[in-house]
């Protein structure tokens, strides 16, 4: 009997919940202009989630796109405030590091969650932050479990800069020089890579 009671408590406040949101939901999103593909998946995902009226059945999420330059940390800023202003639920992106710090540092200090899909080494706990890119070292230990499931006895690494080298820092530990070979090799300069 408590389990039914405390289900249906459950569900009402769900209830009441949806109830309150607004009508309309603002989802900031902060683009570079090379990351066209971001920007269309952000786009599709909000008219996904508008499409199923099972997600938010009394409202409706309303993308509010910004144009950031990566290397411009001022104008980044000057963006979120604007989206703030505008009355904005989260923010999502950018995807340089020199960007994405200030914005980061905003989102904490306005409690607005913060979405990034980048990769970054640091291994960051700020209040407001979701990062959906697995961290470097949780991915490399998966490459390790792999490598022992598939038994491999030896194999290449294959990087292109000294930061994809350093995604893969758990998977170099994991074997020692005695254990068995691990050629390492870096890619040449250009997109030739034959």
């Amino acid at each position: 009997m408590m389990m039914i009671t405390s289900n249906w408590v459950l569900i009402l406040a769900i209830v009441r919940l949806a109830a309150t949101l607004p009508e309309v939901i603002r989802i900031g999103g902060l683009f570079h202009p090379t990351d066209v593909n971001q920007e269309i998946a952000f786009r599709y995902a909000v008219e996904k989630i508008n499409s199923d009226r099972t997600i938010l059945p009394r409202s409706r999420l309303s993308a509010q796109i910004e144009k950031i330059s990566p290397q411009d940390s001022f104008h980044a800023s000057k963006r979120v405030c604007h989206l703030l202003r505008s009355g904005v639920a989260a923010i999502f992106g950018p995807q340089s590091p020199q960007t994405a710090s200030h914005v980061q540092s905003i989102c904490d200090t306005m409690e607005i969650p913060h979405l990034e899909t980048r990769w970054d080494f640091r291994l960051r706990r700020e209040s407001c932050l979701v990062n959906l890119y697995p961290h470097p070292a949780s991915l490399s230990k998966a490459y390790v479990d792999l490598v022992k499931a598939w038994g491999w006895k030896s194999f290449t690494i294959i990087y292109e800069s000294n930061e994809g080298l350093v995604r893969l820092q758990e998977l170099l530990k994991a074997h020692g020089p005695t254990e068995f070979p691990i050629s390492v090799r870096q890619l040449s300069e250009g997109d030739d890579y034959r």
